[in-house]
């Protein structure tokens, strides 16, 4: 497999590298030495981290042909071949940012290293092919996505507010779908065009487990993933995706999505908000809003979109969201709040 590992055309900042020479440049650069090393190790898995916004972070092990089989399909899909110049701004200790640099190595691509920040491509002055970024990343580097032909931007959902300043915008963005267990995105749709549904890249078909999204791909050895993700599945081909699954409130009875509030109430506010639950003794679970540094005036007025039950019943504000990876960590808001009111 050595000679999957590594494409003899890989550059790193437009120089070339063998195998050898690669980790050898980052011997004093920690989280890189060691995945190198354990890329290059001869076994045929690799110990990988998922992000723990849903739950606690948990090691789980890839098998490194499924990552080649994933870095070639991307290149695929997105047209990007041998010899493309391609950033990575996203840290290493996940899947996105180790997929990076998977990529570049097994499709010889020229992978330049930009900081891993909030805005990681203000400094940029000339023209790349690819970069993938996080909502937040993308919303700091609107005025700088014209130097990179091709964007894709995942990791969490994307506002309404985004994708309305990315139409804007001339660059080529993706929203994709995907996580640790699929080895990144399996799905895109094209926020520069308007697009609502994700479509299933080559070789995937969508199906319905449990009343959520089920994921059978060809190029990984795992006949059938199963998701948490709550999906209205239009075809095997496409879908729209509504929430997780974890996150459903169940409020007398009736089962709430917070994310769905929160896609009719983000466009009124400037400030950023979750719709979470706490406990009631009547209910089990009440809906609450939660906003970040103050809570806007006359937000009641923006309720009306809302039906009986979506309606919140508490109103809360906490100086800053809490993150994980770059996504708001639901489980430490909610524990928060939940201190708060008793």
């Amino acid at each position: 497999m050595t000679t999957d590992l590594i494409n003899i055309n890989f550059k790193l900042d437009g120089i070339s590298y063998s195998q050898k020479n690669l980790v050898l440049h980052f011997k004093n650069n920690k989280p890189y030495h060691e995945f190198l090393t354990s890329w290059f190790d001869g076994n045929d898995f690799i110990i990988v981290k998922t992000s723990g916004s849903t739950g606690s972070p948990k090691f789980i092990s890839l098998k490194k042909k499924d990552m080649i089989s994933s870095a070639k399909l991307t290149a695929k899909y997105f047209k990007l071949p041998q010899g493309s110049k391609v950033i990575n701004c996203l840290p290493l200790q996940y899947i996105a940012g180790k997929m990076m640099f998977v990529r570049s190595m097994v499709i010889g691509w020229d992978l330049n290293l930009f900081p891993v920040s909030s805005e990681p491509i203000k400094k940029i002055s000339s023209v790349y092919d690819f970069v993938a970024l996080t909502p937040m990343q993308l919303e700091k580097s609107l005025d700088k996505i014209k130097y990179v032909k091709t964007v894709i931007v995942g990791g969490s959902p994307v506002s309404s507010d985004l994708r309305e300043k990315i139409l804007k915008s001339e660059s080529n963005v993706f929203e994709t779908y995907g996580m640790t267990e699929t080895i990144t995105h399996i799905a895109a749709r094209c926020l520069s065009k308007n697009e609502h549904k994700f479509s299933a890249l080559p070789g995937i078909e969508f199906f319905e487990f449990n009343s959520c999204l089920a994921i059978n791909t060809q190029h990984l050895s795992s006949e059938l993933i199963k998701t948490n993700d709550v999906v209205t599945l239009h075809s095997s081909k496409q879908f729209s995706w509504l929430g997780r699954k974890d996150f459903i409130i169940n409020s007398g009875g009736i089962k709430i999505n917070p994310e769905e509030i929160e896609t009719k109430l983000a466009k009124f506010f400037s400030n950023r908000l979750i719709v979470s639950s706490i406990s009631d003794e009547v209910l089990g679970q009440k809906v609450v809003l939660v906003f970040e540094k103050n809570i806007p005036r006359n937000y009641k007025e923006f309720f009306v979109d809302l039906n009986q039950y979506e309606i919140p019943k508490n109103i809360f504000s906490i100086d800053s969201f809490p993150t994980t990876n770059g996504k708001i960590n639901r489980l430490i808001i909610q524990k928060q709040i939940q201190d708060i009111s008793i």
